[in-house]
This record gives structure tokens, sequence and C-alpha cells, in this order.
């Protein structure tokens, strides 16, 4: 595939927008009273189904396929994950700093000289919105979806780190 996209999200939005050459081609909707978000690429349209209280367990649905499950993500602690795709595929999602700044997500070998990274993305500006880059080195036809998941696995590790903050602040006054 080697491409390179884009993604924004405005200030205080639960969207986010992923552009090509400055033309729309996905997105990112969390709904508002639940933690599931809609996404789509190009033609994949998905809804991560996030489950659980504590522990969140998350189900990949394809909309264009009577809302078939075609995946799952293993959220860790210590912010690892890991997403499974129907076909058998792991990819490993892997952030660069505590900031989450630059993170990957890389296809799972027979052996660790075997991983391959898939996609790269990286936070390029933050003041009133997150902007960042993709860059995507794959043909497979589950790319899009590995695109998507990424940037959900990071937005969801950054709502759980604001949330945390937020009890922090709450409890120390």
């Amino acid at each position: 595939m080697n491409k390179k996209l884009s993604w924004t999200k405005e200030a205080f939005s639960r969207d986010i927008v992923i552009t090509e050459n400055n033309q729309v081609v996905g997105g990112m909707s969390r709904n508002v009273l639940s933690h599931d978000v809609n996404a789509y690429l190009y033609d994949v349209q998905i809804r991560f189904d996030v489950t659980g209280f504590l522990f969140h367990k998350v189900n990949i649905h394809d909309l264009k396929a009577d809302n078939r499950i075609i995946g799952h993500i293993a959220l860790h602690f210590g912010k690892r994950a890991e997403l499974q795709l129907e076909t058998g595929e792991l990819y490993t999602w892997k952030r660069h700093n505590m900031l989450m700044r630059e993170w990957d997500m890389i296809r799972e070998g027979a052996t660790d000289a075997e991983d391959q990274e898939i996609v790269n993305y990286t936070l390029v500006r933050q003041f009133l919105a997150d902007h960042g880059d993709i860059n995507v080195d794959d043909t497979s036809p589950g790319t899009a979806i590995v695109v998507l998941a990424g940037l959900f696995i990071r937005n969801y590790f950054q709502r759980r780190r604001r949330a945390a903050a937020g009890i922090i602040a709450v409890s120390g006054s």
C-alpha cells in the first residue's frame, strides 16, 4: 500500500478525520453514551464494540457484512494491546514513548526476526487539535482495519489517561 495519510482530532471533539492528499478518506466517531467507535477508511466500515467495566474487551464488527465480528483487540496493562483478525493475523500495538507521540502496528511473524512494522503513526502537532501522520507499508486486504485499530487503541489509552488524571485531580482537592 505504501501510503501517507494524515489524521486530525479537533479539541473537545469525539471525531477523527483521516485524509490523503487533502481529501477525506476516512474517519472515526465515538458515541456519546458508550465507548463504542464507528470508523471507516476507503470502503471499509467497522465498529469497535467496547464491553466490560474495569477490564475492557473490544470486538471489531464489519458494518458492511451484517455486523459480523472480524477481529478483536486485547488491551493489557502498561498500555499494551494486540489486534487479532479473523484471518489469524496478529498485530501488536507499540508506543515509542510515554507521551504517545509515535506508535506502530507490527505484524507478528513466526519469530521475532519475522515481525514487520506495517503502520507507523506520529503526532506532529498538538495545540487546539491533535494532528498526525500515518505511514502505511503494506498491501494486504486487511490493512485498512489495522490502520483504524492503531488509531482506536491510541485514543482509547489517551481517554483512560485523561479519566485517571481527572479522578486524581478530584480526589486531591
